[in-house]
């Protein structure tokens, strides 16, 4: 059984960033460290954190003194004045990408414009990037919500979540489109992602079987995920070799490799060394 590892798996710039700032910021604290939420989504990473003393808050009241790290999703301007407000130290580790939507968001409303969000309005980014244009942003997830969106005669604007599906990305356009033909278009996508879920439909083209490597609250991995169901046969998404059933690999020649963009490079290796043993097992059965 041999297995690949795509071309672009594992961490994005902007996480490695985030993680590099809030390990640097736990080392030369002098008090309490906490991080708004999670740094990235992944259980390793916060695992990781806390066992340096970095313990999540779900909100800024949570927090009394010290220091607050804003995750690299970013959140809304009014959180971190409430943080500041309160006296708190913030360390923005928010993604440069992520920030770049923040600024793109601000400048069309303060033009006038509708700006249509498209993610998941749960998740953190899609929060902090409402909350830079309340008024103004309207948040959408699924092609059939379309329909559904308000009647705008002013000028209308389409961003999106920077880990959203490409190709789900691209049908969106065409349907919002047809509802505001004054459409304006901006694929905030971020690199890293389209990198990551090119080389998954890629590789997930050629093997018997894909395996993604992330935690399930992460959308990027989520996304990987969808990427990789649609063309391999098979597809997992596993938060560590822990998760791999044997059973999957049985009659299996070739498995594909991905991971998400939170997701280190010592659970992919470690996924790839636990397939790699498996191989090996159900050969000597065989």
């Amino acid at each position: 059984m041999k297995v690949y590892l795509a071309e672009y798996a594992g961490f994005c710039m902007g996480v490695q960033r985030a993680i590099d700032l809030a390990h640097k910021t736990a080392a030369e604290a002098e008090s309490s460290v906490f991080v708004l939420h999670e740094i990235v989504h992944n259980k390793s990473v916060v695992r990781e954190l806390q066992e340096k003393g970095v313990w999540s808050v779900d909100c800024v009241d949570e927090v009394e003194g010290g220091t607050l790290i804003i995750s690299a999703h970013g959140v809304s301007p009014d959180v971190i004045d409430k943080a500041k407000g309160k006296g708190l130290r913030v360390v923005d580790t928010t993604c440069p990408l992520v920030s770049k939507i923040d600024r793109i968001v601000k400048k069309l409303a303060g033009k006038g414009y509708t700006i249509l969000l498209l993610g998941d309005k749960d998740h953190a980014e899609v929060k902090g990037l409402k909350g830079v244009a309340p008024e103004s942003t309207i948040v959408f997830r699924y092609e059939d919500e379309v329909a559904g969106l308000p009647e705008i005669s002013g000028p209308v604007a389409l961003v999106s979540q920077t880990t959203q599906n490409i190709k789900f990305f691209e049908e969106v356009v065409e349907k919002v489109k047809g509802r505001y033909p004054q459409l304006e278009v901006y694929n905030t996508i971020c690199d890293a992602t389209e990198k990551r879920q090119s080389s998954a439909m890629e590789l997930g083209g050629q093997v018997d079987i894909m395996i993604t490597v992330g935690s399930r609250n992460s959308a990027n991995s989520k996304r990987l995920q969808e990427v990789a169901s649609s063309v391999a046969p098979r597809a997992y998404l596993v938060d560590n070799a822990f998760e791999l059933e044997p059973a999957w690999f049985e009659g299996v020649k070739t498995v594909g490799v991905t991971a998400g963009a939170s997701t280190p490079d010592v659970l992919i290796q470690g996924v790839i060394d636990k397939i790699k043993k498996i191989g090996e097992e159900l050969k000597a059965k065989a």
